[in-house]
């Protein structure tokens, strides 16, 4: 019986030893992480420290290398600002040089469009007609004088007169054009279909109010090439 118990102690130690081994590991593990740990703070810490004292270290005088690092960036800073600057003051937009001179091809464009707004009288043939045609041809010359695509090549607006239904003008936009790349231009730049869009826009964005004389129905707008 005493060595049977002797046996069963031992075998139950045995059992309870890995148990108490795996327990022991896993602390151990702990603590070499923790330890771990605080070194690699403590390594952190000691390289932020350095780079203070290297930043704090003085140069010459009283000059401080963290003094010297920030010049350095500003001045950068300014050589860039300042080149981007005489960049922008130096260049010249070749498209933006041209000589009015030598643009003598006319084109024409003839059309119509509905001002809402009026009533047609026989007042409109008298001086009253004048004012009101010299007011549109400022209105449309304006505009595409203002045009990026198209001002340079505008010559003038004519107002060829006023018909009933309300009142219908009639109007013919004059541009021109230089002897070269005269295909080039009537089929791109100076088409009907631009010409058109950039009135037909302005006719959408005007701020005037609709109930102005002078408002021009936007979908009135009628256009074609003249001769």
């Amino acid at each position: 019986m005493t060595a049977g118990n002797g046996g069963s102690a031992a075998e139950r130690g045995e059992l309870l030893n890995p148990r108490t081994a795996d327990h022991n590991g896993e602390m151990a593990s702990c603590s070499n992480a923790a330890e771990n740990g605080m070194n690699l703070g403590n390594a952190k810490r000691s390289s932020v420290c350095r780079v203070k004292k290297e930043l704090n270290e003085v140069v010459f005088w009283k000059i401080r290398l963290w003094m010297v690092v920030v010049f350095i960036f500003l001045l950068i800073a300014a050589v860039i600002l300042i080149s981007l600057l005489l960049c922008s003051l130096i260049y010249d937009d070749p498209d933006e040089k041209f000589d009015p001179s030598l643009f003598k091809v006319p084109l024409y464009f003839n059309g119509s469009f509905q001002l809402p707004n009026l009533a047609f009288t026989e007042e409109l043939y008298s001086s009253e007609n004048q004012a009101l045609a010299a007011n549109i041809e400022n209105k449309l010359s304006d505009l595409y004088r203002a045009s990026p695509a198209l001002g340079r090549y505008f010559n003038n607006t004519e107002i060829h007169g006023f018909r009933n239904g309300s009142v219908i003008v009639d109007y013919q936009l004059t541009f021109l054009m230089p002897e070269e790349n005269q295909d080039q231009l009537r089929n791109f730049t100076l088409s009907r279909e631009m010409v058109y869009n950039v009135f037909r826009q302005f006719l959408y964005d005007q701020e005037a109010d609709e109930s102005a004389p002078t408002y021009i129905d936007p979908v009135s707008l009628i256009m074609f090439l003249g001769h």
